[in-house]
């Protein structure tokens, strides 16, 4: 495993699928378009979800490359409200921001396709990670969601 994980598989596979929602929303158009919302609100709930992104995506990189590089186990801040933050960025913030932007409601399938895609994805690296710190890693995976950071204000300890 490298320090990327899954990232190029899930990264090609979630490209793909965006541009054939992309090219279905460019051929159909206006039949997506979301017109019962103003665009300047679609707009500006786009802008705000990237710009909420960037600090989660930013921080989880450099967390888990410095952890990565020193061969320790990343399981507070970002990671400690979802073990893939990373990918959660994509799904959660990035990727409904573009669709809200491009004001396409079929787009926000990609996000689903996304997720279920790194359901499937996630699991090398799980493994991965449990033979690389054990124990620890288990206690880590019990605790803390995959992706989707639902729960994590409620979690123990």
């Amino acid at each position: 495993m490298t320090k990327w994980g899954v990232g190029p598989k899930f990264f090609i596979y979630s490209v793909i699928y965006s541009f054939l929602i992309i090219a279905v929303t460019v051929y159909f158009y206006p039949l997506f378009k979301m017109t019962f919302i103003p665009y300047g609100i679609l707009a500006s709930i786009g802008v705000i979800l990237i710009l909420t992104g960037l600090p989660f995506y930013i921080i989880s990189l450099v967390s888990v490359m410095r952890a990565f590089k020193a061969g320790h186990l990343v399981t507070d801040g970002v990671y400690g409200m979802c073990r893939h933050p990373i990918y959660a960025a994509w799904v959660i913030f990035f990727v409904p921001g573009i669709v809200l932007l491009i004001n396409s409601w079929i787009g926000f399938s990609i996000s689903v396709v996304m997720y279920f895609l790194l359901q499937m994805l996630v699991k090398e690296e799980d493994q991965y990670l449990e033979k690389s710190f054990g124990k620890e890693y288990l206690a880590y995976r019990k605790k803390v969601p995959a992706v989707l950071p639902i729960g994590w204000i409620k979690k123990e300890g």
